[in-house]
């Protein structure tokens, strides 16, 4: 009955809108990419995304967006390619901002606070003062519900989330030192396993970071440095099955990035990317 009230008074509190504003941006790109050694091949596509956002009278906010593609774009984090659909979503999220809090109405659209493996249909968010605060949960018996409170003040800054699908948690804590910040995490997963870490990062003078982590006895050392245009990012760790990769991004001015990147699996791309 909680449930329904929630979603029932999010609902009533969004009437009386006036007209929205209407925006789209995109992004996309295009070059050649070889997975795990394969021969490399070209791909191309192109993600767009539509906007809609205004105010009430009364100074309630609301916003909703709808997204669209076609063909196949980079990610360069994870050294994939990501499919874009023509098709529009299945569910679009409407979000109201009201005395402070923002509400998002979405089935089955809202990611789960402790990971985006699963979702539910309501989430609502604010701050007090320092602390930030977020719930995500849903109508049905079976929805998960998941809690992140999030906290800052000064060099300090920690944050914990929960989910009661799997009882999965999440703690962590960072502290900065002028150039150096040291950060431990704490996690728990949906299936039980308890995993820590700790990680060192040192910001130079002269653009370049390194950040040395260790985690259940894997030590993984990363070097990113910047300059201008040019971004370059290598990393390494000691695990039974050692991986490591390298990146570069060079900013073409217009919103186009060109990147190079290659990895342990010997899957290599490289291309332009665009925004706009």
């Amino acid at each position: 009955m909680k449930k329904v009230l929630l979603a029932t008074s999010a609902l009533t509190l969004s009437a009386g809108f006036a007209s929205a504003d209407v925006s789209m941006s995109g992004t996309g790109g295009a070059g050649v990419f070889g997975a795990n050694g394969a021969d490399l091949s070209v791909y191309s596509g192109v993600d767009l995304g539509f906007s809609l956002s205004g105010a009430s009278d009364n100074g309630m906010t609301f916003s909703a967006s709808l997204d669209m593609g076609g063909g196949q774009t980079l990610d360069a984090g994870d050294f994939e390619l990501d499919t874009q659909d023509m098709g529009v979503d299945d569910n679009v999220s409407v979000t109201i901002g009201v005395s402070g809090l923002t509400i998002v109405l979405s089935q089955n659209g809202v990611d789960d606070l402790y990971d985006d493996d699963i979702a539910g249909d309501i989430g609502i968010s604010g701050a007090m003062g320092d602390l930030t605060y977020s719930v995500t949960t849903g109508l049905e018996d079976d929805d998960p519900t998941s809690l992140s409170v999030g906290y800052s003040a000064g060099a300090i800054s920690g944050s914990v989330a929960t989910s009661d699908e799997g009882d999965a948690s999440n703690v962590s804590i960072s502290y900065a030192m002028g150039d150096i910040t040291v950060s431990a995490e704490s996690d728990t997963d949906r299936t039980g396993a308890d995993t820590s870490s700790v990680t060192v990062s040192y910001a130079m003078s002269d653009g370049m970071t390194v950040s040395l982590e260790n985690s259940e006895d894997v030590n993984e050392i990363s070097v990113a440095y910047s300059s201008g245009a040019i971004s370059v990012g290598v990393s390494a760790d000691d695990a039974a099955t050692e991986s490591w990769e390298a990146t570069m991004a060079y900013d073409l001015g217009g919103g186009a990035t060109f990147n190079l990147g290659t990895n342990q699996d010997e899957t290599t791309f490289a291309g332009v990317g665009f925004s706009f």
